[in-house]
């Protein structure tokens, strides 16, 4: 190594290059940054912008350290490394592409708070190519500190007070509107007794052990938009 050469202002002088190596790594801890994906703010609904990670070009900083001349001030060479997700995607999803409604009707009880409760948490999810979504996972655990109050719910051939109850009106939702949208089901599950807010045979029940899932088995990202205006249980699904 050349006398007086320094890289990112350290002097590195007369060393081997495996000690130049080890100078780099631990740049990295100061100079490297992870990328991170655009997404969509679950409350608000705005886009937040993503940011470019950065990583140093370990074997091209080497070779211009060991290429510097005397005094050379040598900069790490570091390269751009782009998010997946970015806020030029999430814009692009904006095709129409599966929708469904059920009615909610009016009122403020258990069922009701648990309906809206379950349909926030579906609202701005955005599910990759390939991926399978799961209902159960998206939602969360049906706790009272999650908002769900006690409502009816169906046990074998008994409805009896349970925490959640009323959320399945969500779950059918959803699945009639990844069937609109010829989504693939991976798993779906009937109620034990008939319901009242889609027809027959089109409705998926959901509890701690049964789920729904479905797999995005499209080539493109699919964003999942939710809302209860106008009494309803409203589910539209686009993609670009």
């Amino acid at each position: 190594m050349e006398e007086g050469v320094k890289l990112e202002g350290m002097p590195i002088e007369k060393m081997l290059p495996e000690e130049v190596e080890n100078v780099i790594d631990g740049l990295s801890k100061r100079e490297e940054l992870s990328p991170r994906n655009a997404f969509i703010d679950r409350k608000s609904g705005e886009i937040v912008p993503e940011v470019q990670g950065k990583k140093i070009h370990r074997s091209l900083t080497l070779n211009k350290v060991m290429a510097a001349e005397p005094g050379d001030r040598v900069s790490l060479k570091l390269v751009e490394i782009e998010p997946e997700i970015t806020a030029n995607l999430l814009r692009s999803i904006n095709q129409p592409i599966g929708y469904y409604h059920t009615y909610l009707g009016p009122g403020n009880g258990g069922r009701v708070n648990n309906i809206k409760v379950a349909t926030r948490a579906l609202n701005n999810v955005l599910v990759a190519p390939g991926e399978i979504f799961s209902f159960n996972q998206t939602t969360g655990a049906r706790t009272m500190e999650r908002g769900y109050q006690l409502a009816p719910i169906m046990v074998g051939d008994q409805v009896v007070p349970g925490l959640g109850g009323g959320i399945c009106q969500v779950s059918s939702t959803l699945y009639n509107a990844v069937m609109d949208a010829d989504l693939e089901i991976i798993e779906r599950s009937p109620h034990s007794l008939p319901v009242n807010y889609v027809p027959r045979g089109r409705d998926a029940t959901v509890s701690d052990f049964i789920d729904f899932k479905f797999r995005n088995n499209s080539d493109q990202y699919i964003l999942i938009k939710t809302s209860n205006e106008g009494y309803r249980v409203n589910v539209s699904i686009f993609s670009n």
